[in-house]
């Protein structure tokens, strides 16, 4: 070979391996996220799953010194915010911070429902747990779970119960505490718990189900008395509220909330929201917020969390349909 031949060879090699390098360093630098990351919330703002959903926003921008978006998509039970997920890109820049209630409970009531959770989803990772108090108001005249089943089975029109809607947890937990109790009790459902809590406070209705952070402030005032936690455990926020298991009732009623992504998000963005949202759940500002709350936090890994979101819709459809329970 020519001295000029090889002089030529040498150069294009020497060309392929800074290209190499180049595109290698354009890969690193591009690696995710590098731009804006977006959380829809099927909730209002205000409430405990968009508060979730901005405290580990918060949390995560700091960490990736990225612009991390928190989006309220609400309507029809959460399905407006689960299929604009669905919709969206698998990229790792549209994320959902997902409730039990949308993935598990409103597929069984919507007629048609589109969407298969297990199959058109990527669950990256749950974030906490939550469960519901039992608050008396005035109406309900009892001062003990006892003495609000048996005023229940001596009228049955004495004891009713307010929701925020059908098919909602709280609607399910009371339906699920009337069967257990052997007693019956009237449902009557609101467009959100706020005004159950309100009508129950003023004694329109006998009692509510309430997720714990809501509950907090309200088992210590003079307008409720709190009887009962649907955990299977105390909650350490409120640690005087006995759960329905040790008053003789075999009902535990609770749920999750998580992130979860469009089907086919790759392993490896997958990887990178597992370890961060794990490092912001670990934090004292994450910690403090959700006990605050009364939420409990749960285990990162998006292979837990996918097997129990699959078991929590299981969990429903057999409740339902065992105990009958009208949705419609």
């Amino acid at each position: 070979m020519s001295t000029r031949r090889k002089f030529l060879s040498s150069l294009s090699a020497t060309a392929l391996a800074v290209c190499a390098i180049s595109v290698g360093a354009s890969q690193a630098q591009a690696a995710y996220p590098e731009k804006p990351v977006t959380f829809m919330v099927p909730y209002s703002a205000g409430g405990p799953t968009d508060l979730i959903a901005r405290q580990l926003a918060q949390g995560l921008g700091e960490l990736w010194g990225q612009s991390v978006v928190v989006e309220n998509r609400t309507g029809a039970s959460g399905i407006v915010a689960l299929s604009a997920l669905n919709r969206a890109a698998a990229d790792g820049y549209t994320l959902g911070i997902m409730v039990t209630p949308v993935t598990a409970i409103a597929p069984l009531t919507q007629k048609d429902f589109p969407l298969d959770v297990t199959k058109d989803f990527t669950a990256v990772t749950d974030l906490v747990d939550y469960a519901l108090v039992l608050l008396a108001g005035p109406q309900a005249q009892a001062s003990t779970l006892k003495e609000l089943i048996n005023r229940a089975k001596a009228d049955p029109q004495a004891i009713s119960y307010g929701s925020s809607g059908i098919g909602g947890t709280n609607h399910l937990a009371g339906e699920l505490f009337s069967r257990a109790a052997g007693a019956t009790m009237l449902h009557v459902p609101y467009k959100g718990n706020a005004p159950a809590i309100s009508d129950a406070m003023g004694g329109q209705i006998s009692f509510v189900f309430a997720q714990t952070d809501a509950a907090i402030g309200l088992a210590d005032s003079d307008k409720f008395t709190a009887l009962a936690i649907t955990s299977a455990e105390r909650n350490p926020a409120v640690p005087n509220i006995p759960t329905l298991i040790e008053q003789g009732l075999d009902v535990t009623v609770g749920g999750w909330t998580g992130v979860m992504g469009p089907a086919g998000l790759s392993p490896e963005i997958v990887k990178t929201l597992e370890d961060s949202i794990a490092k912001v759940k670990d934090s004292p500002a994450f910690k403090e917020r959700m006990a605050a709350l009364g939420f409990v936090i749960t285990p990162t890994s998006s292979e837990a969390f996918t097997k129990r979101v699959k078991e929590e819709r299981d969990f429903w459809k057999k409740k339902i349909e065992e105990e009958n329970i009208p949705l419609q």
